[in-house]
Formats: C-alpha cells, sequence, structure tokens
C-alpha cells in the first residue's frame, strides 16, 4: 500500500513539474459567473486521542444527526466512527476475505441504520449495523454487473461506480443499451429502475489522438462525457442528483428513473483553469491523456442544497491549488463559491460537512491531521 502511494506522489511531481513549468497559455476571462467566492484561512484541529490510530486517510463524511464523523482508514481497510471528543464509537470492517472483511474500500455509505462499504476488488457491498459494527449481510454485485455493462465506460474517482442510496436502493453503473448511466436494484438484486441519461455524443473508446487533439484545444473528449456521480438529497431521500464531473452538469432525477430538471453549471476561473492544466500537460507530454475530471465528490445538506468539490489536479511539487467547494441550489444554481487556501496539503477528493454548525472537514495528506474549516 505505501508502494501504491509512493508511486502516486512520484506520478504527482512530474505532473506538478508539466503545469508549472510550460505555462503558456491564458485564460478567457469572458462570461465568468459573479458569485462571489468566500475564503477560509483559518482552521481548528480535531481534537487528539491517543487511542485512535489512523493509517491513510482516504474519505471523510459527517453525520448530522449523531454528529459523529465516518473516517475511511486505507491502512486499516475499515471505517472509523468517532464522536466529537474523537472517541472511537465503531469500526466497520476489517483487512481480510471472510464475512465483512474488506480488500479494498472503494467508497462507503450511510443510511440510518446501516453503514455500507463497497469493496471494489471482491465486487462485495457490505452492510453493517450502526448500533454495534457487526456485519450483517453482503451483495455480490460482480455477477450482476456482468450482466448489465455493455460496454464499460470509465470508472475514474467516484464517477460511473457503485452507489448506495439513503433508502438503501443500490445503483450499479449501467450504460444499459446505451442510453442509461446507472440501473437501481435492491438489495436481493432486482432490478428497480434505470436512471441517468448518457449525452448523446458518449463513447466507450476513443481514438488517442482524438483524444489529445481535444485536450489541447480545451475541449472534452467523448470519452469523458459520461463520467457522472450521484449524490443523495437529504431533503427528498427517494431523489438524488447525478453529477456529470466533466461537462460539467447537474440532473436531478426520482429513484423510479424519472428526470425532475437538469442544469448547466456556470462557468467559473477555478474550473477553466482545470482544462488549461490538461491543455499544457499535453503539449508537453502527449501520452498523458488524464480523463477530464471538473468536480470529484458531493455532499448534500438538509435543506436540499449541493456542495460540489472540484478536482484539483493536485500534484506534490507546487501546492498553488486550493480546495474549492461550490454550493448549489435544490434546482441547481451555483450560489457560494468557497475556497480553502490550504497549500495543497489537503486531500481534496473526500471531505465531511458538518451543516449544523458550518463545518468543513478534511483531512491532511501527511500526518492524518483532520482539520475543521468553519464557513
Amino acid at each position: 500500500m505505501r508502494a501504491y502511494y509512493l508511486s502516486i506522489l512520484i506520478s504527482s511531481l512530474l505532473l506538478g513539474f508539466l503545469t508549472t513549468g510550460c505555462q503558456k497559455k491564458g485564460a478567457d476571462n469572458s462570461e465568468f459567473t459573479g458569485v462571489k467566492v468566500h475564503e477560509l484561512k483559518f482552521y481548528e484541529n480535531l481534537p487528539e486521542n491517543k487511542d485512535l490510530f489512523l493509517g491513510m486517510l482516504a474519505g471523510l463524511k459527517y453525520d448530522d444527526e449523531t454528529q459523529h464523523l465516518f473516517i475511511q482508514d486505507l491502512a486499516r481497510s475499515a471505517i472509523i466512527e468517532i464522536d466529537e471528543s474523537s472517541n472511537v464509537v465503531n469500526v466497520f470492517g476489517s483487512k481480510g476475505r471472510g464475512p465483512g472483511e474488506v480488500l479494498h474500500i472503494e467508497n462507503f455509505f450511510l443510511s440510518k441504520e446501516h453503514l455500507f462499504i463497497v469493496d471494489g476488488e471482491q465486487f462485495l457491498i457490505n452492510k453493517y449495523s450502526r448500533l454495534d459494527g457487526q456485519h450483517i449481510s453482503s451483495l455480490d454485485y460482480g455477477e450482476l454487473l456482468n450482466q448489465i455493462i455493455s460496454p464499460l465506460l470509465p470508472n475514474t474517482d467516484m464517477n460511473n461506480r457503485p452507489f448506495v442510496t439513503l433508502n438503501e436502493t443500490i445503483l450499479l453503473p449501467s450504460q444499459v443499451d446505451g442510453k442509461f448511466l446507472y440501473q437501481a436494484i435492491n438489495w436481493n438484486g432486482d432490478e428497480i429502475a434505470n436512471i441517468g441519461e448518457l449525452p448523446t455524443d458518449c463513447t466507450a473508446t476513443e481514438d488517442n489522438d482524438i483524444i489529445r487533439s481535444a485536450l489541447e484545444s480545451r475541449n472534452v473528449p467523448r470519452r469523458d462525457l459520461c463520467l457522472a456521480f450521484p449524490v443523495n438529497d437529504h431533503s427528498e431521500p427517494d431523489e438524488l442528483y447525478i453529477v456529470y464531473s466533466a461537462i460539467p452538469k447537474i440532473a436531478k432525477y426520482s429513484l423510479s428513473g424519472r428526470k425532475i430538471w437538469e442544469q448547466t453549471i456556470a462557468r467559473t476561473p477555478e474550473i477553466d483553469s482545470l482544462m488549461i492544466d490538461l491543455s499544457n500537460i499535453v503539449d508537453n507530454r502527449p501520452d498523458y491523456l488524464e480523463p477530464v475530471r471538473k468536480y470529484i465528490t458531493g455532499r448534500n445538506s438538509p435543506n436540499g442544497d449541493l456542495y460540489l468539490f472540484t478536482f484539483m489536479n493536485q500534484n506534490a511539487l507546487n501546492f498553488q491549488r486550493p480546495m474549492w467547494i461550490h454550493q448549489f441550489d435544490s434546482e441547481g444554481g451555483l450560489i457560494n463559491r468557497y475556497k480553502i487556501a490550504s497549500n495543497g496539503e489537503l486531500f481534496t477528493n473526500f471531505a465531511g460537512i458538518d451543516f449544523k454548525r458550518s463545518r468543513i472537514l478534511t483531512a491532511t495528506i501527511n500526518d492524518a491531521e483532520i482539520r475543521s474549516y468553519h464557513f
């Protein structure tokens, strides 16, 4: 595991060199949104607990009802639940191949009574009791994927991956008949609905020269048009958001498959800068055909507001990119932009939000420290 993260660090160093050493293209500043930027500079550290041993933090989720933080620890292949004093409440999962054990945590999800861990290596979704952390049962989604995926589109980060809704409906990436992103099923594997329209021009495969040409022109390749991830709506548990992370666009769906609305996201300089990065990189390293990801994950407030975290092209050599969080209302309108000037030491891919106290909780890369920024 340490060797894996070392390889990421080396790749990031190269990316940092390319992005900082060859900035020859400027930004087109026309038609940018006028939504205000709130810069968050000050933070507090969560209380230390000598009994809380964290290895490699990869994800945080905060539960407003219990006021507990759930921490994805890659080193332990477990989800750690802690209270406000950093006391351990429950541990979900452990390393292994037995019942309730995990080889690779791809993501985890919370419902009112259960916690779910997606094991991307064993193609299992494990269900645990939130009362005591005990494993209840598992869903083998590998066989189901073989039945519904044709062809397989890219699944980068949280895009096009299994997802569990607030009412415990399971979404599996599908691309059914070239029309839908996800197939909704129940815990028994029975089909409920197809959710998320595939954009017309999306394709599962694309020639590298065409991809390269699109990136050089700061356009999204057809290969990346269908990169998307769901976000639960806590104000309407039978509905969810589908975020098309490369376009970018937000759509609202019911779990019965009905599209309620869709909204193209307003243009911002911080999003445009990601395309400039990729264009400059491809100019100098033609084989670097990284997928376009403008948004990488999202959180939802009790009143239905959507908070999306931008992809930062984070690198280890030049810590210039801050963490950006965009707040949207329940109709998909951009209403706030939050900027955390962190010098790049934060995990920008994953964060928790305490909506009752207006705190953004995120972890540092090197020392497993958890910070709280008030917004």
